[in-house]
């Protein structure tokens, strides 16, 4: 658990919720052991709270064990997250729903802040500043060696400017300290896919052989791995599933394992993942 997260009890809540909104926006998850969407959304709650640097605190209260507090605040489902500010309660959202959701209700209410390298390394990043975004990253690694959404976000600019051998050598580093983390499966699925682009770099062409040759699943395949990182996530994951569907033996069940890297590159809040995982399991079972 990092620092900006804390379990908060029914006597901790007036200090570690209420009081500390005063200084920085505390973000409150009221879940249970028993929840199941509880625990697929806390994971993106955990993965924001260390991408946000520091903008907003990350509180938990199990419901279980804290159910006269539940109770006082009005808790009647669960996920619920409420975002406190200012000692007062500001907005609030209930199941799960899409990390951009997440993103925008976060985005609304927090402070912008210049003490935030990762968001501003990621802006530069989708410029293409490449070495800018880098230099960010050091820099804040430098008051934080450990933070394995740096570590990670820094594997990630290594292989956009080229070196995949450091990537893929910090991945299996990573893997070997926190594998189960949200960054470094990210990472781990966006350097499968990286391979496949190099073999494929130019888009345009390989749409135009794929429309030609759409018996080529080699060629289907390259296709959706760049709708997918180009932000065309539909049109990929329903090519898996049709590959799924009537080539299943195809280099080893490809089309399942990249539907799974999908899942983390995209995040498990976002609907169609959902959907997707319904028309696999049809398939499976």
């Amino acid at each position: 658990m990092s620092q900006e997260t804390t379990v908060v009890t029914a006597d901790t809540f007036m200090t570690e919720v209420v009081e500390t909104s005063a200084q920085v926006p505390v973000l409150v998850d009221f879940w249970a052991p028993w929840c199941g969407p509880c625990k697929q959304l806390m994971p993106i709650l955990e993965r924001l709270v260390q991408e946000y640097g520091g903008r907003f605190r990350l509180a938990k209260v199990n419901t279980d064990e804290q159910q006269e507090l539940a109770q006082q605040l009005g808790i009647r489902s669960l996920p619920t997250v409420v975002l406190f500010k200012d000692r007062t309660s500001v907005d609030h959202f209930v199941g799960v729903v899409p990390e951009a959701q997440i993103r925008r209700l976060l985005d609304k209410h927090l402070p912008t802040s210049s003490d935030a390298p990762l968001e501003r390394a990621q802006a530069l990043k989708a410029k293409g500043d490449f070495s800018g975004a880098r230099a960010l990253i050091e820099g804040a690694l430098a008051d934080d060696r450990d933070n394995i959404a740096y570590l990670t976000e820094l594997a990630e600019l290594r292989a956009l400017d080229g070196d995949l051998d450091g990537a893929r050598a910090e991945l299996q580093r990573l893997q070997g300290i926190e594998p189960n983390h949200a960054a470094v499966k990210r990472l781990a699925a966006l350097l499968t896919f990286s391979d496949t682009i190099a073999a494929h770099p130019d888009v345009r062409s390989l749409r135009e052989r794929a429309a030609a040759n759409r018996a080529d699943l080699d060629l289907q395949h390259a296709l959706a791995v760049h709708q997918l990182l180009g932000g065309d996530v539909e049109p990929a994951l329903q090519t898996w599933i049709e590959m799924m569907r009537n080539h299943r033996n195809y280099k080893d069940d490809l089309a399942r394992r990249s539907l799974l890297q999908a899942f983390e590159l995209i995040g498990d809040a976002d609907p169609i993942v959902a959907r997707t995982r319904k028309e696999m399991a049809r398939l499976l079972f």
